[in-house]
């Protein structure tokens, strides 16, 4: 299947009003790292190309990916070479910064400044999960292994959003029929399952390199999930390649949750060839495309910050 497609142009920062706060930064991601707080408040040195791998990098590249400014989610790798250069040097030219192409203290609160405003125009946006069942339902085609794709519907079923799935292979199958998502599970720790697959297996935890995403929706049977993948895994998709959940891509699930999906969201697995191939054609006729792997991408560095997404249980 095809990468990781870019639609998304970079977002410029607004004059939107945004909460302050009482460090020199505002987003949970960049508060929470030593580093980048030191950087702020110029006690700790910038960061320039060549420096070491880390997790302070990534949560850098995770803020421009989000804005518009990495393209591929696969670059979010906590390396600082000549493409996170050039990144920075874009987003320091478009917030009339000094284009050093490093992490400095003005660079890195101009992002803050950008990220808050972009999470905080999206956190109005979201919907509540009533109204989310209310206008749309999920069907997800296994019906043919080799073309597996998830459906948004929206009223009168018509097709609204297609992505692109992998649902159970023949030795780990998905199971069921039709469910009720019971459960929305956000920036959780990923333990092996009691399985031979994952026996050497050590438990990860939550972030962009969680083998379940930033958010999964429970079936609340099987122990079966809709969630997301390390953008290394999203080659699969398209097609039956999982353990039984059915997989996105990490930022795919982020805008199936914000936008379509909740608790109670209704999920049908679709796999009958006829109704498949009318669903197909009704698609086809609708003029839209697959959604493309990094559709949701504005999503991820609020996940990752902790200020969208939430989790959360169905009541009975």
């Amino acid at each position: 299947m095809p990468g990781p497609i870019s639609t998304t142009t970079p977002v410029t920062p607004t004059t939107t009003t945004t909460p302050t706060s009482t460090g020199p930064l505002g987003c949970g991601a960049f508060k929470k790292d030593p580093t980048l707080t030191g950087i702020a408040t110029r006690s700790t040195p910038a960061l320039t190309r060549g420096a070491p791998t880390s997790d302070t990098v990534k949560t850098v590249q995770a803020a421009l990916f989000s804005l518009g400014f990495i393209k591929l989610r696969v670059a979010l790798d906590g390396a600082f070479g000549p493409g996170t250069e050039t990144s920075l040097k874009a987003f320091q030219k478009s917030v009339n910064v000094p284009q050093t192409g490093a992490i400095d203290a003005a660079t890195l609160k101009a992002l803050d400044k950008a990220s808050t405003a972009q999470i905080a125009r999206l956190k109005a946006a979201t919907s509540s999960d009533d109204s989310k069942n209310k206008n749309f339902r999920l069907v997800a085609d296994l019906s043919d292994p080799s073309h597996t794709r998830l459906y948004v519907l929206g009223a009168n079923d018509q097709v609204t959003a297609r992505y692109l799935v992998s649902p159970g292979t023949d030795a780990y199958p998905t199971h069921g029929n039709h469910f009720h998502i019971t459960d929305v599970f956000t920036r959780t720790a990923w333990n092996p399952p009691n399985s031979g697959w994952a026996q050497n297996a050590k438990p990860i935890p939550p972030g962009l390199d969680n083998p379940m995403g930033l958010t999964k929706l429970s079936m609340g049977a099987y122990a079966q999930y809709l969630h997301g993948i390390p953008a290394s895994e999203e080659k699969d998709l398209g097609h039956a390649a999982s353990h039984g959940c059915v997989r996105m891509s990490g930022s795919n699930v982020l805008e199936l949750a914000e936008k379509y999906a909740g608790t109670g969201s209704d999920l049908t697995l679709l796999r009958d060839r006829t109704a498949s191939a009318k669903l197909d054609a009704a698609f086809a006729t609708s003029g839209l495309k697959d959604r493309p792997t990094d559709s949701g991408r504005e999503y991820l560095f609020g996940y990752l910050s902790g200020e969208l997404g939430s989790t959360r249980h169905a009541t009975s």
